[in-house]
Parts: C-alpha cells; structure tokens; sequence
C-alpha cells in the first residue's frame, strides 16, 4: 500500500475526480465506474507495471493524507521510500511476478496507523484494496493484554506468571547455564490487608495494592519480573541468580514497604511474608517451584510476618503436617481430645490470686500435648471454629462450676476469642447461655481480645463489647503495644483491662525505653479507669519493676506456668 509521500507537494489543489493524469499515467475510469469506487470504504488505487499509481479513491486520498493529483503518474517507491523492503513492498512485487493476491497486515510509523493491504494483479499492473485497521488491532492489543495482566494493578497475571516461569525454568535446564546461577521464586503475601479492607473499605484495599505494585516495580527496576497471582499475594521471578541475591531482594521488598502508605489522607502500614524457591538440581516444574514458594510463604507467616523463609524439605514437612492436623480436628471435637490448662495472674499489691487465663491445648492421641501455636490457625480457618467458641465458653463454666462445688474460689477466668469471634452477632447471647446452664455468675468470665479485632470494625466491636459489660462480663484487651495500638480507638472501648505485650517485659532488662513504655501504658490505663496486667514475667526484678511502675497485677512463668486443670487446683489451695 501506499502512504504519506515524502516528495515535496505544492499548494492543495481543488478534487477533480477526471482530472487529466500526469505524463505516463493511464486515462482516467469513467465517470460511473469512479464514482462506484469512490463510494467504497476501502481504500483503492491502481498501479501500472513501472510502479506508477494510475488512479486512487477518495477512501485512498483521506487514508494516505494526499490528493490524489499529487501521486497519480509518480512512482510509488519514489513518494514512499519507506515501503521498500516492508510487508508491502514484497507482497505488491511478488502478486505482479507471480499473479497471486497477497495480503500484509502492518503498522506503518509516519501516519500511526495499521492498515491491512490485499493486492491483485490486472493486464496493466496491481490494484490494492486496503483499510485502516488500527481501531480493531488496538482493541484485540487491549484484549490480549487484559488476558495477560491483571486489571487492578497492571502487573502480569497467574497466567503470565505461570508461562514466563515455565520459560524461565527451562532456559536453566540448559547445559550452557552456570551451576552458580538459578532461578528464584519470590512468593509476597501482604499481611493484614483483609483489616484495611474491613476497617476502610475494598476501595481503599484497592488503592493500596495499585500504589503496593507501583513502589515494587520502582524499587526493583524493569529487570524483575513481577505479577500479582492472588487477591494479596505477588509473585516476582528472578532469572540467572543466586541464593544471597534473591534474599536480598526479599528484604529489599520490606523495606520498600516501611514507609506508610497514604490513601485518602490516611497513613497506612504494610508489612509482608515472603517465600523464596530455587530451583535446584532435579529437574523440576513451574508449578513445583511456586508451590514451594508459596510453602515458603507460609512458614514466614506462621513466624510472625514480616519474615523472609528460603524452602527447604523440612519446610515441606511441616506442610504434610498442617494438612494431616486438618484431618484430625473432626476426631479431635468427636473424641474430646481438647482441653484446658490455666495460667495464674496474681495481684502486685498484696500477691493475692485475682484470676487466671484459660489457655487452649489439644491432646493428640500420637503426636502428644499440642499448644495452639501447632494447630490454631488450621482451626480458626476450618468449618470447626463455631464448634471452638461454644466447646470453650461450656468448657470454661463447666470448671468454674466444678471449683465452686469444691470450695476452690477463682475470682475471675479469662478466655480468648478472635476477632470473627467477636464479632459474631450473636456471642452475648451464647455466652449467656452457657453461664446460666452451668449455674455461674457472669461476672467470673473475662473476654480477652486483640488488637485485630478492633481495626476489623471498630463499630461493631464496641457494640459487643458494650453488651457484654452490661450482661456482667468484664472485657481486656491482649498484648497492647504489639499491635496498632491507637489511642482513638481505645478511648471508645468498654475494656476493663490492658495486658501488657510481653515483648516490653523482655526488653526492661537491656531498655530504658521499655520501662517508659510500659510507665506510659500504665499512667494511660488509669485515666481511662482500667486496670494492667503484664504478660510475659519470668524474673523477680521484672516484678519489681512493674511494681513500681504501678502495674496492678502479673501472669508468667514467675507465678506459675500454665497447669492442668487438676494442678491449677492445687495451686490454688496452696496460695
């Protein structure tokens, strides 16, 4: 086809459809048969055998950007250089050699457009019939990045994940590729983002993963290739490195989200857990290695998050693990394998008993005693975490029932609940049940929550917790300081009692910080007329330091580790 000439053209001249051709052009058609031409929305133009256009349409002129009168007689490799050696030059050349149409489909740079060309050979040279398809190959070019690329953020998809790491991988299995060098899976999943979803809606979620992507591929460069796989989780590939380098660039995430995110004039924190897979020496899959991130992933969060975990078997053992424990839970609620143990708090005043913890643990038939931090997070995500709460509030009166037949007096046991737990519209009123089944006064429970909880719905939470206070039960709230811990929220709450996190006990033997800290906490609790129980005691000058700081109460291995219900008893008619 033809395009924008690069001959200098003179002044624009009138349209004369019978215009008299230049020197060596052929006559013009017949009025009839232009006019039938020049109503086609193709583009049409006639070429002799030297290359000269003999006739052009007016679809053609608007097409090309030019009167017809400055090309007709001119050859069309003189007007457009830019042709030669193109899709075009070669079909135009080998249908006049050879008499068979051809057909080219390109992007010609100079009037931005794509057109499709088909060509056709006559006794005095070709006839081009061709459009401007521009409209349809940048929509088909959206279509197909649509199917390749997230929508949200505009990384590549699972899709694309899937195909540039099965690319990757086989490019290592190459004889030629270094044994030093390999290729790494980096599995990112961004931790809490389901509590800013909750707490400020999926459109400011939305808006932290778009400006979430924006500072990844910033900070990384172009030479990383990243994708989002999942509604929180990013994959990035990296191709001909190492071990060292591919943690490096974990901890390079990280620190890309330290610094807070601002969404609708809101300062919002992220943090992530990331899994890192290399592919070692066996051959192995696309699907294997992101499976082996991911198990990576998981073990980081299970850590805590904000960790990086490298894959190794032993990882993958813990995996077979999780999912054999998920198998069990059924057999562990039929057969009555759960109990309780408890942990005394004591009062820094007067040492006096003023309650204890209850604290869940799972007797497996062959695995042993298990503390919750083997199975809990399988539990609160399985079908059985209804059963859990109404197993735990029967489980927890059913004793307090049975110390008061005894003579044993316990002021007050303290329960944990999560944050779906808490949340449940209909918690007081199985609460309320329980104590009155069992024949105790509600005031001997305490509902211990978490942080999490609260940035989950705030509103919903302090509604809960208000019915609660007024049906008798007293509320605290758990490890404050480890958390969000903002001041907002907690003078709105109904809470009694302030648990301090046991990571600022630790930290008053080697921090002054923490001796403020925790002087702050307490002096904050007081005027909000609540009580302090710090978490975490094991020493004696720990003691006397919240002691004098004016902390109320304590709970830790200093008073007593957590103890079977039968030997919380004797602890109990020992003090």
């Amino acid at each position: 086809m033809a395009l924008k000439s690069h001959a200098n053209i003179g002044p624009k001249m009138a349209r004369h459809t019978h215009q008299p051709p230049a020197a060596g052009a052929h006559q013009p058609a017949p009025a009839h048969l232009a006019e039938m031409l020049d109503s086609l929305s193709d583009g049409f133009m006639s070429i002799d055998k030297s290359w000269r256009f003999t006739y052009l349409n007016n679809t053609a002129e608007r097409y090309l950007q030019q009167e017809r009168q400055n090309l007709l007689g001119r050859e069309i490799w003189q007007c457009y250089p830019d042709l030669v050696n193109s899709g075009y030059y070669r079909i135009y050349r080998h249908t006049a050699a050879t008499g068979r149409p051809g057909c080219h489909t390109g992007y010609y740079a100079p009037l931005r457009t794509w057109f499709e060309a088909r060509s056709f050979r006559h006794d005095e040279g070709i006839t081009v019939l061709f459009r401007d398809v521009t409209r349809e190959h940048e929509h088909a070019a959206q279509l197909e990045f649509e199917a390749s690329h997230d929508y949200l953020t505009g990384l590549a998809n699972r899709r694309s994940c899937m195909e540039a790491l099965s690319r990757a991988v086989a490019g290592a299995a190459l004889p030629s590729t270094p044994n030093d060098v390999s290729v790494a899976v980096l599995f990112i999943d961004l931790d809490h983002l389901k509590e800013v979803n909750d707490a400020f809606g999926h459109a400011a979620g939305d808006a932290l993963l778009r400006n979430f992507s924006v500072r990844l591929t910033e900070s990384l460069g172009p030479a990383f290739f990243a994708a989002r796989v999942g509604g929180d989780e990013f994959v990035l590939l990296l191709r001909n490195t190492t071990n060292s380098a591919a943690e490096a660039c974990a901890f390079a995430v990280l620190n890309a989200l330290a610094m807070p995110f601002e969404i609708s004039g809101r300062a919002i924190s992220l943090s992530a857990s990331i899994g890192i897979a290399l592919m070692g020496e066996d051959p192995e899959t696309a699907e294997t290695l992101l499976s082996q991130a991911d198990t990576a992933m998981y073990a980081a969060k299970s850590a805590g998050g904000l960790q990086v975990r490298t894959y190794d078997v032993i990882l993958d053992r813990g995996v077979r693990n999780r999912v054999a424990l998920r198998s069990d839970l059924r057999a562990a609620f039929a057969q009555n394998q759960f109990e309780l143990h408890f942990q005394a708090q004591i009062s820094l005043v007067d040492a006096t008993l003023i309650g204890a913890e209850a604290l869940l643990r799972w007797r497996h038939p062959e695995r042993g005693l298990l503390t919750p931090d083997a199975f809990l997070a399988l539990l609160l995500e399985s079908p059985y975490e209804g059963v859990l709460v109404d197993w735990l509030l029967n489980a927890v009166c059913l004793h307090i029932a049975a110390w008061q037949k005894m003579g044993v007096t316990v002021p007050r046991i303290s329960l944990n609940l999560s944050a779906r737990q808490l949340l449940d519209m209909g918690l007081a009123d199985r609460i309320h049940h329980a104590v009155r089944k069992h024949g105790i006064s509600a005031a001997m429970l305490d509902v211990e929550i978490t942080e999490d909880c609260l940035v989950s719905d705030i509103e919903m939470a302090t509604s809960v917790l208000a019915t609660m206070k007024q049906a008798g039960l007293s509320t605290s709230l758990d490890d404050f300081g480890a958390g969000y811990s903002s001041l907002s929220y907690l003078v709105r709450l109904p809470v009694d009692t302030l648990k301090i996190d046991k990571s600022f006990v630790r930290g008053l033997a080697t921090s002054e910080k923490a001796s403020a800290v925790i002087r702050g906490i307490v002096g904050l609790a007081r005027s909000l007329g609540m009580k302090t129980i710090a978490e975490g005691v094991e020493h004696q000058h720990q003691a006397d330091e919240l002691k004098d700081a004016g902390c109320d109460a304590i709970q830790g291995y200093l008073v007593s580790r957590p103890l079977s219900a039968e030997a919380f008893v004797e602890f109990v008619r020992r003090r």
